[in-house]
Protein backbone atom coordinates (compact mmCIF):
# COMPACT_ATOMS: atom_id res chain seq x y z
CA UNK A 1 0.00 0.00 0.00
CA UNK A 2 2.97 2.63 1.12
CA UNK A 3 4.55 1.92 -2.33
CA UNK A 4 1.28 2.87 -3.80
CA UNK A 5 0.89 6.14 -2.37
CA UNK A 6 4.68 7.20 -3.12
CA UNK A 7 3.94 6.22 -6.88
CA UNK A 8 0.86 8.15 -6.69
CA UNK A 9 3.29 11.43 -5.69
CA UNK A 10 5.48 10.94 -7.79
CA UNK A 11 2.59 10.82 -10.55
CA UNK A 12 0.88 13.91 -9.24
CA UNK A 13 3.93 15.53 -8.88
CA UNK A 14 4.48 14.98 -12.76
CA UNK A 15 1.43 16.31 -13.70
CA UNK A 16 2.38 19.69 -11.55
CA UNK A 17 5.43 19.75 -13.52
CA UNK A 18 4.40 19.33 -17.06
CA UNK A 19 1.25 21.87 -16.35
CA UNK A 20 3.56 24.47 -15.00
CA UNK A 21 6.19 24.52 -17.63
CA UNK A 22 3.45 24.80 -20.28
CA UNK A 23 4.24 25.47 -23.52
CA UNK A 24 8.50 25.04 -22.77
CA UNK A 25 10.03 22.19 -24.07
CA UNK A 26 11.59 19.89 -21.79
CA UNK A 27 14.96 20.45 -23.99
CA UNK A 28 14.78 24.26 -23.15
CA UNK A 29 13.92 23.70 -19.44
CA UNK A 30 16.77 21.27 -19.27
CA UNK A 31 19.22 23.76 -21.16
CA UNK A 32 18.33 26.82 -19.15
CA UNK A 33 18.59 25.20 -15.46
CA UNK A 34 20.92 22.38 -15.88
CA UNK A 35 18.40 19.40 -15.54
CA UNK A 36 18.68 16.38 -17.67
CA UNK A 37 15.98 15.87 -20.23
CA UNK A 38 16.10 12.45 -19.10
CA UNK A 39 15.66 13.32 -15.42
CA UNK A 40 12.40 15.52 -16.03
CA UNK A 41 11.15 13.22 -18.80
CA UNK A 42 10.86 10.85 -15.91
CA UNK A 43 9.75 13.15 -13.68
CA UNK A 44 7.00 13.80 -16.06
CA UNK A 45 6.14 10.25 -16.34
CA UNK A 46 5.49 9.90 -12.62
CA UNK A 47 8.82 7.21 -12.40
CA UNK A 48 11.57 9.07 -10.38
CA UNK A 49 10.77 10.71 -7.40
CA UNK A 50 12.19 13.84 -6.89
CA UNK A 51 15.08 14.69 -4.47
CA UNK A 52 14.25 17.74 -2.19
CA UNK A 53 17.16 19.37 -4.12
CA UNK A 54 15.60 18.75 -7.48
CA UNK A 55 12.40 20.73 -5.95
CA UNK A 56 14.32 23.20 -5.10
CA UNK A 57 15.74 23.62 -8.78
CA UNK A 58 13.09 22.73 -10.50
CA UNK A 59 10.81 25.60 -8.74
CA UNK A 60 13.30 28.13 -9.26
CA UNK A 61 13.07 27.14 -13.48
CA UNK A 62 9.36 27.18 -12.48
CA UNK A 63 9.49 30.67 -11.21
CA UNK A 64 7.62 29.74 -8.16
CA UNK A 65 8.53 29.11 -4.21
CA UNK A 66 8.88 25.28 -4.18
CA UNK A 67 6.72 25.85 -1.29
CA UNK A 68 4.14 26.75 -3.90
CA UNK A 69 4.94 23.69 -6.01
CA UNK A 70 4.59 20.83 -3.03
CA UNK A 71 1.13 22.60 -2.18
CA UNK A 72 -0.03 22.34 -5.73
CA UNK A 73 0.89 18.15 -5.59
CA UNK A 74 -0.66 18.54 -2.19
CA UNK A 75 -4.18 19.76 -3.70
CA UNK A 76 -4.49 17.43 -6.34
CA UNK A 77 -4.10 14.34 -3.94
CA UNK A 78 -7.06 12.50 -2.15
CA UNK A 79 -8.25 14.36 0.98
CA UNK A 80 -6.95 12.99 4.12
CA UNK A 81 -3.73 11.76 1.76
CA UNK A 82 -1.31 9.93 4.59
CA UNK A 83 1.85 7.94 3.91
CA UNK A 84 1.95 6.79 7.39
CA UNK A 85 -0.53 3.96 8.19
Amino acid sequence: MQEEKKKLICKVAGQALKMLRGEKSLYMLSAEYEISTSLLSSLERGLKDPQLTTVFKLSEALGIKASDFVKIIEQELPNGFSLIE
